[in-house]
């Protein structure tokens, strides 16, 4: 029996490009992939009324629209749909996760099955040409050098990615899966693949991830990789003082609690997220389409 294939992507008042994103996976599914999907949509609690229909969308089998009780952003909304997956399909399915603005290329669903028929395994795409402006570039740069430094962790991947049902009910099983979707596939996945899609321009508006939201997407990032920062800190820490602690006492003791505030916290973090997850699934509201 051939796996059921679905899509799940988070929404917040984006229902215009939404509807482009799926006119265009509905086209690829249509011309290339030859095989029907069902759509899980996360509503992240959207203060526009939900536009969209399938009957346009000849691919699709089945809509359902998850409705947040409140606003939980994208990281939280995916976790709540894949919890909602594991329960209403339990087994024999692959699912695709893609954000719903346009700026994962739906034509990287193509690459990614191409990818998992080879390899059997979890596919991610690594993000390649970015379209923000440099001085994101390079605070995104600073983020993903930060990542490696303290976790010895090379995670350059977003949410576009194509997961077995036996990955999701390996996820689902840590609740670091309610702060971030990517480090929590990377700590949890012993065998990935990877692919490069470039990055695209959003089909209209503007993007919700500035400044502030690349620094808090990181600081809960970094929480879940939080053991390993843990151990990471205490290495440096151990190192700095060997060759810091004599003539520059200073400057071991600001890095010192640099990394002492660091993993504080991560954990703190850590602590205050992770009771909600089954309370907000429980809260959100299924709308079949």
């Amino acid at each position: 029996m051939k796996a059921k294939l679905i899509i799940l992507t988070p929404v917040f008042n984006d229902w215009k490009n939404l509807d482009k994103l799926v006119a265009r996976i509905n086209k690829l599914f249509v011309n290339k992939i030859k095989q029907k999907f069902d759509l899980i949509i996360v509503d992240d609690h959207s203060t526009e009324k939900i536009n969209f229909s399938k009957s346009k969308f000849r691919k699709i089998d089945n809509v359902r629209i998850l409705k947040n009780s409140i606003n939980l952003g994208s990281q939280r909304s995916i976790a709540i749909g894949l919890k909602y997956i594991k329960k209403k399909y339990k087994k024999n399915y692959n699912l695709i996760v893609i954000d719903s603005d346009g700026q994962d290329n739906p034509l990287g669903i193509k690459k990614l099955i191409d990818k998992f028929n080879k390899t059997n395994c979890c596919v991610v795409a690594r993000r390649g040409q970015r379209k923000e402006s440099n001085l994101f570039k390079f605070f995104y740069e600073i983020y993903c050098f930060l990542i490696l430094l303290l976790s010895f962790k090379k995670i350059r991947f977003g949410n576009f990615s194509l997961l077995r049902f036996e990955d999701v009910n390996k996820i689902l099983r840590d609740k670091n899966i309610w702060n971030a979707f990517p480090p929590t596939l990377s700590l949890n996945l012993n065998k990935m693949s990877f692919i490069t899609i470039n990055r695209e321009n959003r089909y209209s508006g503007l993007s919700k991830m500035n400044f502030f939201g690349l620094f808090y997407h990181a600081l809960r990032v970094f929480s879940v990789l939080r053991i390993r920062i843990f151990f990471s800190s205490i290495a440096y820490i151990s190192f700095l003082f060997l060759i810091l602690q004599k003539k520059f006492l200073i400057i071991f003791l600001i890095l010192t609690i640099f990394f002492a505030s660091i993993n504080i916290l991560n954990f703190s973090l850590f602590i205050f997220n992770k009771k909600n997850f089954e309370k907000r699934f429980k809260e959100a509201r299924i709308i079949k389409i």
